[in-house]
This record gives C-alpha cells, structure tokens and sequence, in this order.
C-alpha cells in the first residue's frame, strides 16, 4: 500500500510540471526556478531556488508545503523583474512578489488560475491577462486594464513595454508566429515552417523566449521521438536557424522548461525527475552561451549523506573582514583588501593603473560579497588590515587611496 502511495505521488508531481518554472534573474547568470524539492511523510516540499552562477550551484530561496500549511505563500510559476532582487511567483491562483530574491514575500492579489503573466522587460512593470488585459507598474501592487482586448494566445513580453509575442495553430497541422507592438490591438502572423515546429507531444507546445537584442527570439519545439529542438531568429521570426536536437525524453517522468537569459548568447534548459531512492527530485540545468549551440550541465541532487568524523586540529586561526557596500555616487567595481603583521605602515598604498593579483597577504573582493577571509594565520598574533575601493582593472584600474585607505586591526585566537 505505501509503495502504491507513493506512485501516485510521483504521478501527482508530474502532472503538476506546468506549475514549475525557470526564468532568468535581473543580472547575467542570474536563473530562479520553482520545482518539486522532496517528499516528507508523503507531503510533498516545493521550493524556489536562486542561482547567480548560470546553474552550477543551486540555493534554496523559500520552500513550502503543497498544498502550503497557515496562509504560506504556495509555490507555482516564477518570474523575474528587471529589478535586482525583485521576483514573482503566481501560486495556489494567488500572485506574491518578494525584493530579496526571493526569501520573503508579499501577498499581492488572487486571480483565475488560467491567467497568464508577463515581466522581466520594465522594473515593476508585469502584465497579467484574464479577461482583458491589465498591467502594473508597481511591482503588481495595483493593475489597471488596457483599452484593448486580447484574443491571440500570447505567451511572451517582447523587448520594448507593448510589444509581446505567441503561437498560434493547431498541432500536426501548423503554427504560425504571432508578434505585436501595440499590445495585441494589432498583430501578424508568421508562418512557422513545419521543420520547425508542427507537434505538441504530451502538450508540450512550441515555445518563444526573447534574447538580448531586439528582434532575437529563441523557439523550442518538441517531436514525436520525445526529443525538442531549439531555434534562434534575428529577425522577430521570420528565418529560423536550428542550435539544438536533444535525444529521446521520456516526457511522463520528466518536466522540462527553458528559457534565454539576460547575457547574449545564453540560453537555459531545466530538466527534473522524481528519485525514488532518495525521495528527492533531481534537477539538471543545461546552459549554454552560444545561442544554444552546446550547452554545460549542472546536476543538483538530494544533499549529501552526513561525513562519518570530525576534522581534527580545529583551530581559529582564521581572520573574517566584514564591511557595507555604498549605494550612491560612482560604486567600485571591487575592493583590494592588504594586510601585514607589521603595522599599518607596513601596508603599501595601490598605485593607479596597475592592478595587484590575490595571495596570502592580498585579496580582491568583487561589490557586493561584503567580506573577506584570511587564512592559515599564526595564532594569537595581532594583524592589520587596509581596504582601497577601485573602478576598472588591468591597465585602467582606478583606486581610491585618499587617507591611505579605511584600516583595521585583529587578533587570532590561541
């Protein structure tokens, strides 16, 4: 009977793969995806994760229940913002938006669970459509609707505010692209070539995603093999040029999503299944920086068993640097980090236009981690320390040296 539970639990999560998302983040190689993360007791744990690494490593952002337990935030589809740290989920018909990349989360509204919703091209700016078509300007807080009535099957925001884009037809028969720049009130349509896209295998439909560049688009299909394709246009779809065939996927145990990213040439292919060793989904991302070309996978598994021992000669030999990011005027572009055991006179103050590379005593922090470790250090030894925000590298680099640089000073314990 539990083994019986348990299948229709999987069958249940992959049912729901339209639920699941992934699109890309406000910043190059920023991805968030929403996906079945476990099963708990036969309740089944949803979570957002964050990647700013194009997927190599996966964070957990938000997890909840499904359903959700309390009036938390159920998990469905996310979207991104073109504003650092803004994301949206549209879950259990409710929309939520969070400013923390996706850690905490403010209830917006409820809507029909067939509404659609476009973001990614405005900060704030996300559209939904229903019955009509509304939009927001402030992160969802209030819509107002369009003087327009939409009727094409829309499923894309294009490169500039009105302009979307879709596909319309009916599978095994034709496809036709479909691209507006006034909101829908007026459209063409461009036959797709049946080499192309011409099925709909497990009602997985041909799907657009916008690039970087105006009139770049990239379209997925999918054949009766179980393998998709992937295309890429430079002319708003009018030639399309094949980048991709992937191999047979069995589509019932598999959800796939994918999306462009916010870096020229990137593209991102999500691929999660349901293990029922560890009772934890495997999630693969597939990325690619040639226009989906070749792509890189990450494979993102359940968590490592627990180690067997301790380390042995632990020691708190370690210095931890701590500071706060500006967030007006000119910002630098990283922070060379020096130090000696010698006083602060032994710190050598930068000289523009010549970068200085990492070692024990020097570090180069990129804004925004906010902190430095130096290791190995003898113990119970006072260390000095001396900061230099700088613009640029190589060549260019420009660092800020009046006062001689903010210092500090520290003692390693026994």
């Amino acid at each position: 009977m539990k083994k019986l539970i348990l299948l229709l639990i999987v069958v249940f999560l992959y049912t729901q793969t339209a639920q699941t998302q992934i699109t890309r983040g406000a910043t190059p190689g920023e991805i968030y995806i929403s996906n079945d993360w476990y099963i708990e007791n036969g309740i089944i744990h949803k979570a957002v994760f964050r990647s700013d690494d194009n997927g190599e490593t996966l964070t957990v952002q938000y997890e909840a229940t499904d359903p959700p337990y309390g009036g938390a935030m159920g998990i469905g589809k996310v979207l991104g913002d073109a504003t650092q740290g803004a994301l949206y989920n549209f879950g259990d018909n409710e929309l939520w938006v969070s400013f923390d990349y996706g850690v905490n989360w403010e209830y917006r509204e409820s809507n029909p669970s067939y509404t659609k919703f476009f973001s990614g091209v405005n900060q704030g700016l996300i559209f939904k459509g229903n019955y009509g078509f509304f939009k927001s300007v402030n992160y969802g807080l209030s819509f107002e609707l369009l003087p327009i009535t939409v009727t094409c099957p829309f499923t894309e925001v294009g490169f500039y505010e009105p302009e979307f884009y879709g596909i319309t037809g009916e599978a095994g028969s034709y496809y036709n692209f479909v691209h507006t720049i006034d909101y829908g009130q007026t459209y063409t349509e461009i036959p797709i070539d049946s080499s192309v896209a011409f099925w709909a295998p497990g009602g997985y439909w041909p799907k657009i995603s916008r690039g970087t560049e105006p009139g770049e688009l990239y379209l997925v299909s999918w054949w009766l093999n179980s393998s998709y394709k992937i295309f890429h246009s430079i002319d708003t779809g009018y030639t399309w040029t094949e980048k991709f065939e992937s191999g047979y996927i069995d589509i019932y145990s598999w959800g796939v999503q994918y999306t462009a990213g916010r870096q020229q040439g990137s593209f991102y292919v999500k691929r999660s299944t349901y293990d029922f060793a560890t009772q934890y989904s495997f999630i693969y991302i597939d990325y690619s920086s040639d226009y989906g070309e070749t792509f890189t996978t990450y494979f993102h598994g359940a968590p490592s068993p627990q180690p067997s021992n301790y380390p042995e000669n632990f020691s708190a030999h370690n210095i931890e640097l701590k500071w706060t990011d500006p967030e007006e005027g000119i910002l630098p572009h990283a922070y060379l980090v020096r130090m000696s055991r010698f006083g602060f006179e032994a710190i050598p103050v930068p000289v523009d236009n010549k970068s200085i590379p990492d070692c024990d005593t020097v570090k180069n922090i990129p804004y925004g981690e906010e902190k430095c470790i130096f290791k190995n250090l003898i113990p119970a030894t006072v260390y000095y320390f001396k900061i230099f925000p700088y613009t640029l590298n190589g060549g260019e680099i420009n660092y800020k040296t009046e006062g001689g640089g903010i210092q500090t000073m520290k003692m390693t314990k026994e």
